[in-house]
């Protein structure tokens, strides 16, 4: 059985549903309808996040190599 993610834990809190209710145009909507978006822009915000840290660790492993010097240019 797959182990499900946890949530990344923040310095910032989440958004909920009262805050959502809060904005212009979303003082009316239900209180379900308000936590389901409140849990997509949770969700939204943690794939954004979780795609900037995996391309800052690929960019933390990308190998540099000089192609000034002998060696590396017949690796080349």
């Amino acid at each position: 059985m797959k182990a499900e993610k946890q949530p990344i834990k923040t310095k910032y809190k989440d958004v909920t549903a009262a805050d959502v209710k809060a904005c212009k145009g979303y003082e009316d909507i239900s209180d379900e309808l308000a936590q389901k978006i409140a849990d997509a822009i949770r969700v939204y915000t943690e794939i954004v996040y979780n795609c900037f840290k995996e391309e800052r660790l690929e960019e933390q492993q990308a190998k540099v190599i000089s192609i000034s010097k002998e060696e590396n240019k017949k690796a080349a």
